[in-house]
């Protein structure tokens, strides 16, 4: 194994280290909130995704383009977009309660582009600033629409212990942010997830018809393509359907409907269907 790979194996591993005891000390301060644990958590949450970062940019120099172009850097970004919005809103809310459950997500993510099977060089036109920017834009749409789910799933959850006759709160969920948050947040991540699809798209298509006129001229029909114009469609339908004034019970159902859409098109369309696209 060359160096570059060594030190990609590194960082790689401190990242998966550091998002596994951020993950363990979140739900340790969720469940019994001692300071030090929640610092700890965040410190450690910090510093997996510096090195999450790190781990991208030593593949980029291997693959002298974007670390992202297959679907083992795709899902390492991934990771590192919800480690990062999670810290975010623990910044900006100082909640830390939300790193209980975004957390693991990124590990998982991480994780898995550890045990998919080692990229090969992307082709010659998978480089450029605008199909980085198109990648790129997808995975942080990608993101906020995971950050949707685990919002509005915590929003049914509370909502149902809220109606129940047990309807006092203690113990970890007296911890949970309240439902006027959680709807909110959901709401706005819906937002920046449709924006930054519908910007990706564009770009991609910009890039395609460039690139692929020639060798791929069926590139259109592609299913990863319909997939992605499918997704969109669906949150852009949530999003205003939730500005009109419907039911935020309802929203958050399809919140998590959608991302379930999510991982299909990112997963098995991309994996099994798409004759394209490996990567985002």
């Amino acid at each position: 194994m060359s160096g570059t790979g060594l030190s990609n194996l590194l960082f790689g591993l401190l990242a998966l280290v550091c998002y596994g005891g951020a993950t363990l000390l979140y739900v340790t301060w969720l469940r019994h909130p001692r300071v030090s644990a929640g610092r700890l958590a965040t410190l450690l949450a910090a510093a997996g995704a510096v090195f999450n970062f790190v781990f991208l940019y030593v593949r980029s120099l291997a693959l002298k383009t974007v670390p992202y172009s297959d679907l083992l850097g795709s899902m390492a970004l991934f990771g590192l977009f919800l480690a990062a919005m999670s810290l975010i809103l623990e910044t900006r809310h100082h909640d830390r309660s939300l790193g209980a459950f975004l957390m693991p997500v990124s590990l998982f993510f991480l994780l898995h582009s550890f045990l998919l099977p080692g990229g090969t060089p992307p082709p010659p036109e998978m480089r450029g600033s605008i199909f980085a920017f198109h990648v790129t834009l997808n995975m942080l749409s990608y993101s906020a629409f995971a950050v949707a789910c685990a919002l509005s799933l915590l929003y049914l959850v509370l909502g149902r212990r809220l109606r129940s006759k047990r309807h006092v709160l203690n113990g970890p969920v007296s911890r949970l942010p309240s439902l006027s948050y959680l709807e909110r947040a959901a709401r706005t991540s819906i937002g920046v997830g449709v924006v930054s699809l519908a910007t990706g798209l564009t770009m991609g298509f910009y890039w395609a018809y460039r690139v692929w006129h020639e060798q791929h001229p069926d590139w259109l029909l592609d299913a990863k393509v319909w997939g992605s114009v499918v997704t969109l469609a669906f949150y852009l339908w949530v999003f205003v359907r939730a500005h009109r004034g419907a039911a935020p019970g309802s929203t958050a159902k399809l919140s998590i409907a959608g991302f379930v859409l999510v991982l299909l098109s990112y997963t098995a369309v991309n994996l099994f269907f798409s004759k394209v696209h490996s990567f985002a």
